[in-house]
């Protein structure tokens, strides 16, 4: 279900005049540089606790341009009820174009948290009297499957979660720090601000589906030489279509009967690395010197 919109900024609230302009310094001092993130409460009203997935649809200019996506430039944090924890922000593709990011969390029963996602600020960053940090598009939440197992001849499965949609309380909301333009030197004057967001279904109350979830087809037994399974056309392309939308976990579940059995040869590491490719796992793998 679509959540609302999100806006991340490290950025000066309005442009600077040209060096010279009468009345440039104070114009400067107005136009301060805003740290903007997103806050999502959600709270679990069911009695057990489930994996919840957030998606991060951003808009991406042509060309790409790297100030205005979540990679590499973002951190994503989970709080219950005490010290934030990070999760890991996943692109769906690894390629510059990527414009969907994921993210997953458990929540246990009647439990309310807060997942954060915040601009990264490194000294660097702070540091840039211009910074041009912008990012915004709109957030999904989603009740995926999850890995299970299932009779012959498709022993992997992705199960749904629940057999009924999942009653949850979700605020969404803006809020920001305004810095001073002496920040990160002497400037100690900061300002905040928070603003709630509308949410797509009007309500506070929701319920999500869980996802159908379906077999998980991989090689059996997991013998098959690394080249000869790439070679397997129709086979690959079901692993493309299953896996595909799996968490980081699952999809590791799911492929690890076949990665454990590789020798680890240059030649092998390479095809692993170029199957992982297909399937859209940002991940390499080489020989250990």
């Amino acid at each position: 279900m679509e959540i609302s919109t999100f806006e991340l900024l490290v950025k000066r609230i309005a442009p600077l005049p040209p060096p010279g302009t009468p009345g440039a310094a104070a114009l400067a001092t107005v136009a301060r540089r805003v740290v903007q993130g997103y806050f999502l409460t959600i709270s679990n009203l069911e009695d057990q606790d489930f994996l919840y997935t957030l998606d991060f649809h951003i808009s991406l200019p042509t060309p790409p341009d790297p100030d205005r996506t979540l990679a590499n430039n973002t951190v994503v944090l989970f709080d219950v009820a005490g010290a934030n924890q990070p999760l890991t922000l996943f692109p769906t593709t690894a390629t510059v174009s990527t414009t969907r990011f994921t993210t997953s969390f458990r929540l246990g029963a009647k439990q309310t948290a807060s997942v954060q996602l915040l601009p990264e600020l490194t000294p660097a960053l702070l540091a840039n009297p211009n910074p041009d940090l912008e990012v915004r598009g709109f957030v999904n939440l989603r009740l995926p499957a999850v890995f299970g197992t299932g009779p012959f001849p498709a022993p992997f499965q992705r199960v749904p979660q629940s057999d009924s949609p999942v009653k949850v309380l979700l605020n969404p909301e803006i809020r920001g720090t305004f810095l001073p333009n002496e920040f990160p030197g002497s400037g100690t004057d900061f300002d905040q601000i928070n603003y709630p967001l509308e949410l797509a279904s009007g309500q506070g109350l929701n319920e999500i589906e869980p996802d159908p979830g379906g077999p998980i087809l991989i090689p059996n037994p997991p013998t098959i030489p690394i080249p000869g399974l790439i070679d397997q056309l129709s086979l690959r392309e079901q692993l493309v279509v299953d896996l595909a939308p799996l968490s980081e976990e699952e999809q590791i579940a799911a492929l690890a009967g076949v990665i454990s059995q590789i020798e680890p040869s240059e030649e092998n590491l390479k095809n692993v690395s170029d199957l992982l490719s297909k399937l859209n796992i940002p991940i390499a793998m080489e020989p250990v010197a």
